[in-house]
């Protein structure tokens, strides 16, 4: 990008960038969000899938206490390693980090009340397999609690943001950005929970602010925490200020008193064992 905004990539900018900005301002209200759908108990057992730097792990170990245990999974050893730098408060349940895929899940079987996986199973290659790995996992009686994002044209800054990359990078680059809306059905979602075995099964859509105080700058900044992140930082100082360019020209409709926001919209699923 241009030289004002600092994007830059290393072997562990994106897990830095993930945590310091995309955390705060949307996986961390999220978790917050799911979790109050969980409806936690105290000193219960809790697998978080595809835990990332940790955010959901954390905020549910603060919730069930020092009297319960956080199992949290994940493939990227890189997000696992800022999750375990973080420091843990001695009223949170202790969590243990494990490298592991979500299909074969590297969890002992019947053993959780809860598991978790926030923004995760869109980008597992066998769906189904991982949520009846997260079936084996849970004790009878427990309850999963998944998250996915809606269609991107739901996710309105997101939508704006690929059009701009469509505009400024090739296609093939731009369209890495899709990933995360790429299981976007409710009545997908339902259907492979059950067919993994669940009952009880809800399925709600929510929205909640998504909010760059940082303006346009920091909505760059946010690039840094994707996986575009290598293929932008190498690309022509021209093409950077384009795409500079280009972003705040689709970002302006949602720029206001210095802030860029939008909603974003998610399906969540609930359902027990």
């Amino acid at each position: 990008m241009s030289q004002d905004t600092g994007f830059q990539y290393s072997n562990d900018a994106v897990p830095r960038a993930y945590e310091e900005v995309m955390v705060p301002r949307l996986f961390e209200p999220w978790a917050l969000l799911l979790l109050d759908e969980c409806h936690l108990r105290p000193s219960a057992v809790v697998l978080d899938v595809a835990t990332g730097p940790g955010t959901v792990a954390r905020v549910a170990a603060k919730r069930i206490g020092p009297g319960g245990r956080v199992v949290a999974t994940d493939i990227s050893r890189p997000m696992l390693d800022v999750a375990k730098s973080k420091s843990s408060s001695p009223d949170s349940a202790p969590i243990t980090y494990i490298e592991s895929a979500a299909a074969p899940l590297g969890v002992e079987s019947a053993t959780f009340d809860f598991v978790i996986c926030q923004q995760g199973i869109q980008f597992f290659p066998d769906r189904l397999a991982a949520l009846s790995e997260m079936r084996r996992a849970l004790k009878p009686g427990g309850k999963l609690a998944i998250a996915a994002w809606s269609h991107i044209e739901d996710n309105a800054f997101y939508a704006a943001l690929h059009a701009a990359l469509r505009e400024s990078v090739p296609g093939d680059l731009a369209d890495r950005l899709l990933a995360p809306f790429s299981w976007p059905d409710a009545q997908v979602l339902k259907s492979t929970v059950e067919a993994a075995g669940f009952h009880e099964i809800r399925v709600m859509s929510a929205s909640l602010p998504l909010i760059f105080e940082g303006g346009i700058a920091q909505v760059v900044r946010s690039l840094a925490a994707t996986p575009l992140a290598p293929s932008l930082a190498i690309l022509p100082a021209e093409t950077q200020s384009r795409l500079n360019a280009t972003i705040g020209a689709h970002l302006a409709p949602f720029l206001g008193d210095g802030k860029v926001s939008a909603n974003m919209i998610s399906n969540i699923a609930i359902g027990r064992t």
